[in-house]
């Protein structure tokens, strides 16, 4: 299946293109300051390392290009305007993957490409493009990655046998065409490939049992081992350079997750390689994640793992090799109060992609030439922030209500003194296994240039903390998690930080499901709420028909919710149904072809409201979906949001930029 890809060939001079400055950011910057495309992102080398395939905006819409790391040039190969590629990845020297979304329905399409933008071809169309059901690509679902010695096809995943079970397939890199390789094995979570390329491993989920199976080319799959999704375990994360030993997290015996190394012949663990009494040893947000996120840092020529990283207070590594601690050890020297994260190293050794980043600062990527003992710029992601005008992020802990410490962050306007401020309650999504960090993020920047302090909870069943500490929030939505994030509320007020009639909720999925409960659970906690995709209807999450063990999957990856015999606690605790009691200004937004929260919830909680004769503002984009990714959809939907603020929180008409230390009157009443 061929169609010709929109490309356009533009050389750009690298130096000029990567470090351009844009003009001093104003005292309170713009709302398309911090929501505008960044410049560059998903930088990954090509195997030889002289190249590097990155996305960059064009027509505001992000696009495929090649820098030659040689020549200093950057050529932009395609010029999408409706829609906007992603996760590019090297099929060989010569040739790029790249995915492209579908209006937000998370149907990605597959494209490839040669390195100069010649033979362009579609390879996989997406289900929604698609002709027919019945057509192979549309059963595609991701790339594995290129096969050892085959520059024809590479591997992929796709569901040729069952509906939702992901089989390994070939996919020829002309025609598009998939062939089964490894029919999959259960309800895989995640597979994992050694340094060949080669499939190893699968984690599976079963009626509540969680395997790890080993593949052997003559018996099949092998269970190495299982536990129950209640219980502590381990997994796999990544081979080593030998293709025997494992790197895993287990937490058998631990409240939190150690990494030790497994040894693939012998079948079992070997030593400690790092843990944690605290934070679980694996970057933020890892577990959550459909793959295994990398905590583990990879040297290609050195064919071994040098070091891990994982997310404490903020990322922090722990270092195998001793010539990375020593480079690390220099790199963050320049700048202290940075992350310097070794993205990617040359299979040839000759370099190291770098992204450093902090609280205020989106990042910026450097390129490390270990001959030269060099670290040069690569480019800056948003070059329109100032990070010295930004706020920093404190990490904050706090006992909830029945003794259980929660953690958390901070984030105070720059030169205002902290007392009596107006406060937003920011929840994170997932919400198991997912967690906040110290990291830059743009709504906290922006909440903070309007005056705000800005309060984000680790609510308990946040990943991050232990399995303990995710399962205390199993079945807890609207209940003891939702009380989390009012203890923290009421912290900040405590402590002199927060006005009490000034307090906002405002977060997306789990986070809109957050805000949502709160203004329906303790309304006269808030004065204002803003729900951006969120759940309103629990029971919407849980099929009445899903077998078993595919409903059990569910609760676990969506949040363990229950199950039919739980409906009336889900009904109790869904705001659709409490729409007669919020009190405060309310503002929504949703994307249409929304595949994780449905449409369904926006609408729903649209007539509850009607209802309920209760005032609001509704958002509903058409060609978005889990949150707006289009730049001129995001910055319009934060310009509302920032005029919602203006009107509902803040004194109408008066500016509270960084520069104006003013009092506000307290609000009264909601």
């Amino acid at each position: 299946m061929h169609s010709r890809l929109p490309l356009l060939l533009l050389p750009l001079v690298l130096a000029a293109s990567l470090s351009a400055a844009e003009s001093v950011t104003p005292k309170e910057p713009p709302v398309a300051t911090f929501f505008h495309a960044p410049s560059i992102a998903s930088l990954t080398f090509s195997p030889d390392g002289k190249r590097i395939a990155c996305l960059i905006p064009y027509e505001h819409r992000m696009n495929l290009a090649v820098i030659d790391l040689e020549k200093g040039t950057k050529n932009l190969l395609t010029n999408f305007k409706d829609r906007q590629a992603t996760r590019p990845q090297w099929a060989s020297n010569d040739r790029i993957l790249f995915q492209v979304d579908d209006a937000g329905r998370e149907s990605f399409a597959l494209y490839a490409v040669d390195r100069d933008g010649a033979n362009p071809t579609v390879l996989a169309s997406g289900y929604s493009k698609a002709d027919t059901l019945g057509e192979a690509n549309v059963r595609f679902r991701s790339v594995l990655g290129p096969i050892e010695g085959d520059t024809k096809n590479i591997l992929v995943l796709a569901n040729l046998t069952y509906g939702d079970w992901s089989d390994v397939a070939t996919m020829n890199l002309k025609t598009g065409t998939i062939t089964k390789l490894i029919e999959a094995p259960g309800n895989v979570d995640f597979y994992l490939r050694d340094h060949t390329g080669t499939v190893r491993l699968a984690v599976i989920d079963q009626q509540q049992i969680r395997r790890v199976l080993y593949h052997d080319a003559k018996q099949g799959w092998i269970t190495l081992g299982e536990h129950h999704m209640d219980q502590p375990g381990w997994e796999p994360i990544a081979f080593d350079g030998d293709n025997r030993t494992l790197f895993v997290w287990s937490d058998v015996g631990r409240k939190t997750k150690a990494i030790y190394r497994y040894d693939l012949a012998e079948r079992r663990l070997l030593d400690l390689v790092f843990a944690d009494d605290t934070y679980d040893a694996l970057e933020a947000n890892a577990v959550a994640s459909s793959t295994p996120v990398p905590s583990t840092i990879y040297d290609a020529a050195k064919k071994k793992i040098v070091g891990l990283a994982y997310a404490a207070d903020r990322t922090r590594f722990h270092w195998i090799d001793p010539e990375m601690a020593a480079l690390q050890q220099k790199v963050e020297k320049s700048l202290p109060d940075t992350v310097h994260r070794p993205r990617q190293f040359a299979e040839d050794g000759s370099k190291i992609i770098y992204f450093s980043s902090s609280d205020r600062d989106p990042g910026v990527y450097y390129l490390y030439d270990r001959v030269r003992q060099k670290l040069s710029e690569l480019a800056v992601v948003k070059p329109g922030i100032d990070p010295d005008k930004l706020s920093p992020l404190k990490p904050v802990e706090f006992a909830a209500r029945d003794g259980l410490l929660i953690h958390g962050y901070l984030t105070l306007p720059k030169n205002r003194p902290a007392k009596n401020l107006p406060l937003i309650l920011h929840p994170h999504g997932g919400p198991f296994g997912i967690r906040d960090e110290w990291a830059y993020n743009d709504e906290v920047q922006f909440y903070a240039s309007r005056g705000f302090a800005v309060l984000q909870v680790n609510y308990r069943g946040s990943g991050g903390y232990g399995f303990d500490f995710e399962r205390a929030g199993f079945k807890k939505w609207g209940l003891e998690m939702q009380d989390d994030l009012t203890d923290g509320v009421k912290w900040a007020i405590a402590q002199g930080i927060a006005d009490p009639a000034r307090v906002v909720i405002s977060g997306a999925s789990y986070g809109g499901y957050a805000t949502m409960a709160g203004l329906t659970l303790t309304p006269e906690l808030y004065c204002a709420g803003i729900n951006y995709v969120g759940v309103t209807d629990i029971t919407l999450l849980i099929p009445k028909d899903a077998p078993a063990d595919r409903m059990y999957w569910r609760n676990t990856r969506l949040g363990s919710l229950g199950d039919a015999a739980d409906r009336k606690r889900l009904h109790d605790t869904s705001p659709v149904n409490l729409a007669d009691r919020i009190t405060a200004p309310l503002l929504m937004a949703y994307g249409k072809n929304d595949p994780r929260v449905h449409i369904d919830h926006g609408y729903d909680m649209e007539r509850a409201l009607k209802k309920a004769g209760k005032p609001y503002e509704m958002i509903i984009e058409e060609d978005e979906g889990h949150g707006f990714r289009m730049e001129e959809k995001s910055i319009a939907f934060f310009s509302r949001v920032d005029a919602f603020l203006r009107a509902n929180v803040l004194k109408p008409g008066v500016r509270i930029g960084p520069s104006q230390m003013i009092d506000l009157p307290a609000k009264t009443g909601n």
